[in-house]
Parts: structure tokens; sequence; C-alpha cells
């Protein structure tokens, strides 16, 4: 099932330019074709439409729940710590199910 996602992370004042990058956050969503929404005070956010396997190999992989219709987590920096320090504060990551709609069939002929 598509989701509609929404990825927010704050930045340490340190963090370089390929730190703050959504592929080096989450590789699997480097080309998912999110588009990011706002870039300011050290916030990053990108949103955009993930397709089903996608969105579970992303969620897995940061430990939480993907089987959720919806999903609203957040995450300490330290998961992303390396040699003792991290350059990322929080990360979180807000989903939606997107129920196919069925629209009526009409015939025009």
């Amino acid at each position: 099932m598509d989701r509609y996602v929404i990825v927010a992370v704050e930045y340490e004042p340190d963090a370089t330019d390929a730190q703050r990058s959504l592929g080096w956050l989450a590789p699997d969503l480097a080309d998912a074709g999110l588009t990011m929404t706002d870039d300011m005070l050290g916030v990053r956010k990108w949103a955009g439409l993930l397709d089903g396997d996608t969105y579970e190999r992303l969620v897995d992989s940061w430990g939480g729940d993907a089987h959720l219709a919806s999903y609203r987590h957040t995450w300490d920096g330290m998961e992303w710590e390396a040699g003792g320090s991290s350059p990322i504060v929080w990360a979180s990551i807000t989903a939606t199910a997107l129920e196919p709609v069925n629209l009526p069939f009409v015939y025009v002929g």
C-alpha cells in the first residue's frame, strides 16, 4: 500500500552538506522522488509518495512498525551515531496510507 510520508530531521550545526542529504539519512530514499519542502533553522523536511515496498524497507531499517495504516515516530540522533557523535539531533517520519479510490464507471458513447 502506498503511503504519503513526511521525513523531518534536525541537524547539528556542524553537519556537513553530505550528512544533510536524504540519501545519507536513508539510502532507500535517495531516488524515491521525495521533495525537500523546508530547510530552515537546522531542520529539513522531505515529503511525497512512497510505494509500499520502499516504505516497509525504510521503517523496518529504522526499527519501526511498517504495518500500521498511519504512523508517526521520532528517533533520537544517537541512532545515527558513529565515532561518538551524530550529525542528527532527531529524525521523524509521519506516514499516512493511501486507500485505493473506486470511481464510478461512466459510459460515454
